[in-house]
């Protein structure tokens, strides 16, 4: 698709920034689990203009021509000014355009829009840049006390040992700036930890550190020929006992894929990625918008459901319903996770489970959502499947176990009701001996 593009001269000094989505999960005595929501960063610019009449009069324009955030646009981040000159895919963040107006027609404004940073990144070994000695470092402790002061004030502290943290500023030129940037993209924002020496001559204790970035933005302030001043935040971590896994944790991700199967046209949804596709089964799965509640049950546990919510921003959803009626209500949806290298962007084979199956429900729409629930009959019964198997034999899997209840010196038993019987521990046998080994009805 062509898109317009955005060629209109900014300001020497303007600010771009990087944006990654982490969720960390707090774990026993300091440790963490992290969690990459996305897998490419969102890059932010904020260009400023200063234009006389009919340089304004060309901002406002191309604004109207995309019709602010609605539209996508191309735009060259000029080496010249310290970009990489690669052409990005972006959207303003923002309807409204505000221009600050002086004599003759003259005028002051800023433009932010974002985009998808997919670029290739080379790998930086380590963080081991100049910084200005002048940091900011600080001890942490956390501790847990009670929501009500009373005269006990009970306190506890959960981590064992503190974590400590440094805020780091540098002023680079365009290509070590780059190598920084790099280096942030590398490590997916906090996701991943790496190895960081405080050296003494830069005012530190000459030790080394596991640390992880504190903030999943990295905001770079560039002037005049793509110099570059930026912070970087650290923060201790306490690495796994295992580090085996800790690379496992950071190669491998879980990824949620939907599918609504209907005549003419399925629905494939990636959930909330920034990786534009991934094929799976012969499919693409679009990275969209796509939320999901608890698995409930109905008053008479006869139906299980999982509610879900797609985006219907572009209209997708009320689209198919226009052209082809509510084909969607009544269709097989299924809902899976796979797991995902991040450093191939391919699917691990073997490593696949159906979270959620049934069909669409009670589909509601409006402009910007489309919800539906996923329900699946239970026929009645209140669980999805039974806690014991019906059979002649017992169902107990350990011999002498709690359930087995035997507690004599033998050291075998085929869970036959006879060597039960055998042992005098028939009362606690798990079986129906009773029960038909096979039978067939004629009709």
């Amino acid at each position: 698709m062509d898109y317009p593009i955005f060629n209109i001269p900014y300001q020497e000094a303007y600010t771009t920034s990087i944006e990654f989505n982490t969720q960390i999960n707090e774990k026993m005595k300091g440790h963490e689990q992290r969690y990459p929501v996305w897998t490419y960063p969102k890059r932010t610019f904020v260009l400023k203009f200063d234009k006389n009449f009919n340089g304004r009069k060309q901002l406002e324009d191309f604004f109207i021509s995309v019709m602010g955030q609605a539209g996508k646009f191309q735009f060259v981040w000029e080496k010249e000014k310290g970009g990489d000159g690669k052409t990005y895919i972006c959207n303003f963040d923002t309807d409204n355009l505000k221009q600050d107006i002086f004599d003759f027609g003259f005028s002051e404004t800023e433009l932010k829009f974002s985009c998808i940073d997919d670029s290739v990144v080379e790998q930086v070994e380590e963080l081991d840049f100049y910084h200005k000695a002048e940091c900011e470092s600080s001890i942490n402790f956390y501790t847990i006390v009670d929501k009500i002061f009373t005269s006990r004030n009970e306190r506890k502290s959960y981590w064992d040992t503190p974590k400590k943290s440094w805020k780091l500023k540098f002023e680079k030129t365009a290509k070590v700036r780059k190598q920084l940037e790099d280096f942030f993209i590398a490590k997916r924002g906090m996701f991943r930890s790496f190895q960081w020496t405080w050296k003494k001559e830069l005012g530190g204790d000459g030790k080394t550190y596991t640390v992880r970035f504190d903030s999943d933005i990295l905001d770079v302030d560039i002037d005049t020929f793509g110099f570059g001043e930026l912070e970087m935040e650290l923060k201790e971590v306490f690495p796994t006992s295992n580090p085996l896994s800790e690379v496992e944790k950071d190669e491998i991700i879980p990824r949620k894929l939907l599918k609504i199967e209907i005549e003419g046209g399925s629905i494939y949804i990636l959930d909330n990625e920034t990786l534009e596709s991934l094929r799976y089964n012969g499919e693409d799965y679009i990275g969209a918008p796509l939320s999901f509640g608890e698995i409930k049950k109905d008053d008479t546990s006869s139906v299980s459901k999982l509610n879900i919510q797609l985006s219907n921003v572009g209209l997708a959803i009320s689209g198919i319903i226009g052209q082809r009626g509510d084909v969607i209500t009544n269709a097989p949806a299924v809902l899976t996770l796979v797991f995902l290298d991040v450093n191939t962007h391919s699917l691990l084979p073997d490593y696949k489970q159906v979270l959620f199956a049934g069909n669409c429900n009670n589909l509601k729409l409006d402009y910007e959502e489309a919800s539906m629930d996923i329900e699946t009959s239970l026929g009645g019964y209140e669980i999805l499947a039974p806690v014991m198997k019906y059979r002649t034999t017992c169902q107990v899997r350990r011999f002498k176990d709690c359930r087995c209840g035997y507690t004599g010196e033998e050291t075998s038993c085929d869970r036959t009701f006879d060597r039960c019987k055998e042992l005098g521990n028939q009362a606690n046998f798990r079986g129906f001996p009773q029960m038909y080994n096979e039978l067939v009805i004629r009709v």
